[in-house]
């Protein structure tokens, strides 16, 4: 029996790699794939975003304060925004400066010109020359206006996001300046101190929040949920996806080829011998099994000699050997599976080849195969952990990053053989209620 199960192996593994046009298909086209977006998004293995242009224009006096200094709260927005050149000055704001091209406007009508004209991204306007005193006093809010172009998707967002964290912690301090001194002299009258003493303390109060304010110690950070800094590599996320995915419409193929067999009685005749259908079965298994494996060998082989040519000098898959080789195996046996389990349902090799494609693509696409779907809603955040895309492509992409060793990727690897166990018993289950074979 076990020599029937080979013999059926070897003739679907033949037939596969004979074709050329189906090698090319499976494995040159996931290869011009990756290679795409790796020089998409270049060969530094970090996603860059370009700087994002900003006008301010500030008119705002400002205020004396007790001590004798002035306090101007549309200068300190404004530094945060715009170098001062003063390193001092400028360090509390050194990552917002990182990531914004600020200007200096006097005249707004130019600067909304140039947003009209695409060269800006957005403008700050501060056009009260009493925003400061009329904030402190809260006899008049103080307006900051934004004005940004809605044609650019990131930008904006980050200016709004900047503007709001500054003038909250600005509108937290002055609420603070302004309870303060109150609850001071409640204290101060309760304890017996004379009005000389608490006016000075309130002054002083008054002046240690302003000069809180004027320091706003707001630092901007992307990090992960473990508090590490973390890019994006493209190739290292994509190159397995793409592997994944046409890994996957091969096994639909061979899907249709069990369909084929049985519309031309080949299957047929082969029952009718001493061959029970298990071991059919299993001769296909085995078969898609090691083609699936042999295209993601090459697939593997493939994208890294690209990726160095490219000039890339970290790999895209990794060091971690021994967990490279248990991803392969267990995301093959998967889609191996699920593609004996499509020809089970399937009628005719038409709808085999129909179903195989329209689940293929579902599954990419839920699997984030072809955006990385971490911003799903967390109402559908359970979806793409029904896929074999979803834990494929994770426990690649983490052994490629380093995030997970071995013991880190165990549950991907449970979940991809669990996978495949239920999608082979189901197969089997429906392939021995076929009354027609």
């Amino acid at each position: 029996m076990r020599q029937k199960i080979i013999a059926i192996a070897w003739k679907d593994m033949y037939a596969t790699f004979k074709d050329r046009d189906a090698v090319a298909y499976l494995v040159a086209l996931p290869v011009v794939l990756s290679a795409i977006v790796g020089l998409a998004f270049g060969t530094g293995g970090d996603v860059s975003i370009d700087t994002v242009p900003v006008a301010v224009v500030n008119q705002d006096r400002g205020v004396s304060l007790p001590g004798g200094e002035t306090l101007t709260l549309g200068q300190t927005l404004e530094r945060a925004f715009v170098p001062t050149g003063d390193p001092a000055q400028d360090e509390p704001f050194a990552a917002i400066h990182n990531l914004i091209d600020g200007a200096a406007y006097s005249d707004a009508d130019r600067a909304r010109e140039q947003i009209a004209d695409g060269e800006l991204a957005a403008l700050i306007t501060i056009a009260d020359a009493d925003f400061t005193a009329n904030a402190l006093s809260g006899n008049a809010p103080g307006t900051v206006a934004i004005l940004y172009d809605s044609g650019r998707s990131v930008g904006p967002s980050v200016v709004r996001s900047i503007v709001s964290a500054i003038t909250n912690g600005m509108n937290s301090v002055i609420l603070a300046q302004r309870l303060g001194p109150a609850a001071l002299a409640e204290i101060g009258a309760a304890a017996g101190a004379d009005e000389a003493t608490i006016a000075g303390a309130a002054a002083q109060l008054s002046a240690e929040a302003m000069s809180i304010a004027e320091a706003a110690p707001i630092r901007l950070e992307k990090v992960n949920l473990q508090g590490e800094t973390r890019s994006f590599d493209a190739m290292q996320y994509f190159a397995p996806s793409m592997a994944i995915l046409f890994m996957t419409f091969a096994m639909g193929a061979g899907a249709t080829t069990i369909r084929l067999e049985a519309q031309r009685w080949t299957l047929q005749r082969i029952l009718t011998t001493p061959t029970p259908r298990w071991a059919f079965m299993g001769g296909k298994l085995l078969g898609m099994y090691g083609t699936g494996l042999a295209q993601m060998i090459l697939l593997i082989a493939a994208t890294t000699l690209v990726a160095r040519l490219m000039g890339r000098q970290n790999s895209i898959w990794g060091t971690d050997a021994l967990a490279l080789v248990l991803l392969v195996l267990a995301v093959v046996f998967a889609a191996t599976s699920l593609g004996l389990l499509i020809a089970a349902l399937s009628k005719t090799a038409e709808q085999a080849t129909t179903y195989s494609t329209i689940v293929t693509l579902v599954l990419g696409m839920l699997g984030g195969t072809f955006i990385p779907i971490e911003n799903l809603p967390d109402a559908l955040s359970w979806l793409p952990k029904l896929t074999l895309n979803y834990w494929g492509i994770r426990g690649f992409y983490d052994v490629a990053t380093g995030e997970a060793s071995l013991s880190g990727i165990s549950t991907h690897l449970l979940a991809l053989v669990v996978m495949g166990v239920v999608l082979f018993a189901a197969s089997q289950w429906r392939f021995n209620r076929r009354q027609e074979l």
